[in-house]
């Protein structure tokens, strides 16, 4: 059963609807858009913009799925008229705005940056084989696949990192074929009729991927498939597709890692030890969760940003702090909200790391 929603998103970024002076007198511009039945403000904020959205869809993690996708869109619009760059939006909050309810389901998220970092022993025996292997490379490709290998860590969207690794597979095509001894008619795609060469085909990357990453025919050529898809705007890149993605970059990832090493003529046993690796951020943010029900609460226009029920998260004392015997960390926090708004009860507390978080486990002093 489809219900409606309010949700919130928050972009830190340079661009603002409001100038400076503006900003700090407290006079907010938002920018309305009517998509559909779904209703959306856009307004100053903080350090960057706040998105409000009334949508329709059938459940909390729909709602917040949906509305990501309606402000990333308005975002790349944003960037691309202003020739800048916005960070990834960051889900605030949820709640049921459906007529006639007693209790309202909300959700609330806050990111708490930790001043730990984490840490990766780097392990000088690998280091000192890449680092001899790398000064006797010539090839300046083999250089830039290991920047783009860099880039395509750093990126936070499944897209744009396999975007980045697959573009440096590509560029590294060549020197596969020269490398897996290739015949230089089988790396071109000739007319069929004339035998004219038409475009240079992946065929060292294929040949990468069967022998080393072992993945069979019909799996690279779905992978490939995906690339073109991306590249050459082969259809909608819907959620289905995006996952499908995701399944693919490990291997891609591992390709590359592959791909690289063997051309810096590296042994296989350096490069399974460090396509073993997980791969890590220097910093993290625990996320903050906090799951409750509203009673009795007025629902405002969605102008009315200010009128939004939220909590403030007024204290977050650390009160322990252990380093589990694995390195990672243990702590235990105590935090204190403020309600705003509206009434809150049943309140429960979540914490939630990276994927690759620095913090064994987060515990909770009520």
């Amino acid at each position: 059963m489809t219900k409606r929603y309010f949700v919130r998103y928050f972009v830190e970024t340079s661009n603002a609807l409001s100038n400076r002076r503006e900003i700090e007198n407290g006079k907010f511009f938002n920018w309305k858009f009517n998509l559909g039945n779904t209703e959306i403000v856009l307004y100053d904020y903080k350090q960057g913009l706040q998105a409000d959205f009334y949508i329709d869809t059938e459940s909390l993690e729909k709602s917040e799925e949906k509305s990501k996708i309606f402000i990333e869109n308005i975002l790349n619009l944003i960037d691309f008229s202003t020739s800048s760059t916005s960070s990834t939006p960051l889900f605030i909050s949820i709640y049921d705005t459906s007529l006639g309810l007693v209790e309202r389901e909300y959700k609330q998220v806050f990111y708490q940056p930790i001043s730990e970092r984490n840490i990766i022993i780097v392990d000088k025996v690998i280091f000192s084989e890449i680092f001899n292997a790398f000064n006797k490379n010539n090839d300046e490709r083999v250089v830039r696949a290991i920047s783009w290998l860099r880039k395509g860590y750093l990126e936070q969207k499944h897209v744009d990192k396999f975007i980045a690794f697959w573009t440096r597979l590509e560029s590294i095509n060549e020197l596969l074929g020269d490398y897996f001894k290739i015949p230089a008619e089988k790396r071109i795609m000739k007319c069929r009729k004339c035998g004219t060469p038409l475009y240079t085909i992946t065929a060292g990357v294929k040949r990468l991927f069967m022998d080393k990453v072992k993945v069979d025919k019909a799996i690279f050529t779905k992978i490939r498939s995906a690339r073109g898809k991306l590249l050459h705007g082969g259809g909608p890149l819907d959620d289905n597709f995006v996952n499908e993605l995701k399944k693919y970059i490990p291997k891609v990832k591992k390709a590359l890692l592959f791909g690289i090493g063997e051309l810096l003529q590296m042994s296989d046993n350096t490069i399974e030890n460090i396509i073993k690796k997980k791969s890590k951020a220097y910093t993290e943010k625990i996320r903050i969760i906090i799951k409750a029900k509203l009673t009795d609460f007025n629902l405002p226009d969605l102008s009315e940003f200010d009128k939004q029920p939220k909590l403030d998260l007024i204290e977050n004392n650390l009160l322990k702090r252990e380093v589990h015997i694995n390195g990672k960390l243990v702590l235990t926090i105590n935090p204190k909200f403020k309600k705003v708004n509206a009434t809150f009860k049943n309140e429960k507390v979540e914490m939630w790391g990276d994927d690759d978080t620095s913090i064994e486990s987060i515990r909770i002093n009520e």
